[in-house]
């Protein structure tokens, strides 16, 4: 199946290029293409004379097509036009043995997405009654994925981990997406999630031009060209085996136990009998190293410090640390240091490097490391470079399940970006209270409950993670704090 996927057209009177959208288009009698795409954002502002215009464009496609709506397009009411113009703004097609599921997910008046309830179980009917297909496409407008060099972290979809985690277990193959106004793309476990960026708007972003996607998904590959307007293209090609089996581990190096948000106080919100027992499992576990990304304390108050050191020295392990924004507000800042070391903490066992940063602000749930910092970040990675590197931070780079995505840090998608070209072996950290793991690429993303604090979002209850590192494998369970029960959230090859 070959695919023209354009995002971002902008049609307007002022902020359009009419020149690279007819290129673009053009594509179309270059190649024997069998699915046109526009992922979201036709118009500027979601007026007539905008969607007259993107109607000449658009209304004589001659292969099949699909097209979703984007926040501008939905500006003023533009929505009921769009339906006028273009038509559904959500549905379901089938082409041959492909079915491509098209959302609409923009919220009207403002640059926010969110798949809704309705519009959720839409999508997991359809993935359910099409299971058999051999190809499973999804087309929405707002990124699932943080973007990178596409400014500051501020509208991904608000329950993108639902939805990514909807799109994994339900193995997707593809995900066509715009928005950001960068293109990118990414292969997370079996799913290519992939970014346009802009057709033909002149907002493009870091001295970028417009471009567009050229996709073919063949039965054992899907390769994705990025193709600038008038540039060279730059491909990239993913493997589409979807089933692997494990049976030779090799030896074992490394078992991490990996918390977060223990929220150590004198008050009723610190739940010290899941603490005692999670601390008990630990040292009766084998574990090789402890990382504990944030949330050490409620507040950052002597008092709570002085509780949090007496209670975590009970770990025999190693523990390393970084901090959360409560772990830093009041005097937290003087204190962490004092109590528990460096903002930015390293250690290497065997050949596994462990390098931390700080992401945490004061007195703020938001997280930002910054260009400089991530810099000096991948330089120090860089220079103690091992044969396995581990990342671990406070804030989320992916977004989690079952919660809004406010713990993402702002700029997450220039940090993700750098991780996977990096090839970071793996990313531990700390927020939104749910322990997730996956894979994008070569990089295994493993975020931790809560271990011993009443917040938290999992029906299993308080829990941290079990990490072990083989030579060929790599696996993670979620551990229950209070009975140490566990369940595996994912293995895969090294």
């Amino acid at each position: 199946m070959k695919i023209l996927h354009i995002s971002d057209s902008h049609v307007s009177s002022s902020h359009f290029k009419k020149k690279s959208l007819k290129i673009a288009l053009s594509e179309i009698k270059k190649k024997s293409y069998d699915l046109f795409v526009h992922s979201g954002d036709l118009t500027q502002q979601g007026k007539l004379d905008e969607y007259q215009k993107a109607k000449k464009f658009f209304d004589n496609i001659p292969i099949p097509s699909v097209m979703v709506p984007g926040n501008h397009d939905k500006r003023s009411g533009g929505i009921s036009l769009y339906k006028n113009f273009i038509g559904k703004p959500s549905g379901v097609k089938e082409i041959h043995n492909a079915v491509i599921i098209y959302v609409d997910s923009g919220v009207a008046d403002t640059n926010d997405g969110r798949v809704g309830m309705i519009k959720y179980n839409m999508i997991k009917d359809n993935l359910k009654k099409h299971q058999t297909k051999d190809i499973k496409i999804l087309v929405l407008h707002h990124h699932i994925v943080p973007t990178p060099r596409a400014g500051r972290e501020r509208n991904v979809l608000s329950n993108a981990g639902d939805l990514l985690d909807l799109i994994l277990r339900y193995d997707v193959d593809l995900v066509l997406l715009g928005h950001k106004h960068y293109p990118n793309v990414y292969k997370i476990e079996n799913t290519v999630f992939v970014n346009a960026g802009t057709v033909s708007d002149i907002k493009t972003r870091h001295g970028d031009v417009n471009s567009y996607n050229k996709i073919d998904i063949a039965k054992n590959r899907i390769k994705v060209s990025i193709k600038r307007i008038n540039e060279s293209e730059r491909e990239k090609s993913f493997s589409r085996i979807k089933k692997t089996f494990y049976y030779n581990f090799g030896k074992k190096i490394c078992r991490i136990a990996h918390l977060s948000n223990s929220f150590i106080s004198s008050s009723n919100k610190f739940r010290y009998t899941h603490f005692s027992k999670a601390v008990e499992k630990i040292n009766n576990s084998e574990i090789d190293i402890v990382v504990h990304c944030g949330g050490i304390v409620e507040e950052g108050i002597r008092r709570n410090y002085e509780l949090a050191y007496k209670y975590l020295s009970r770990i025999e392990p190693k523990i390393i640390y970084t901090p959360a924004g409560r772990d830093i507000n009041y005097l937290g800042y003087h204190l962490f240091p004092e109590y528990f070391g460096n903002l930015d903490q390293n250690y290497i066992y065997e050949d596994i490097l462990f390098q931390g940063v700080s992401s945490s602000q004061y007195d703020s749930p938001i997280g930002i490391i910054g260009r400089t910092e991530r810099e000096s970040l991948l330089r120090e990675i860089k220079k103690r470079k091992k044969d396995f590197n581990c990342l671990f931070l406070h804030h989320n780079v992916i977004p989690i399940i079952h919660s809004r995505e406010k713990g993402l840090l702002e700029d997450s998608g220039d940090l993700l970006k750098q991780i996977v070209d990096e090839k970071i072996s793996l990313v531990l950290t700390g927020t939104s209270s749910h322990a997730y793991a996956v894979k994008i690429e070569d990089t295994i993303i493993v975020n931790a409950n809560s271990l011993s604090s009443v917040y938290h979002r999992s029906v299993h209850g308080n829990s941290f993670n079990f990490i072990d590192i083989y030579e060929n494998i790599v696996v993670v369970y979620e551990v229950n704090s209070l009975w140490g029960t566990r369940r595996i959230l994912g293995m895969w090859a090294r």
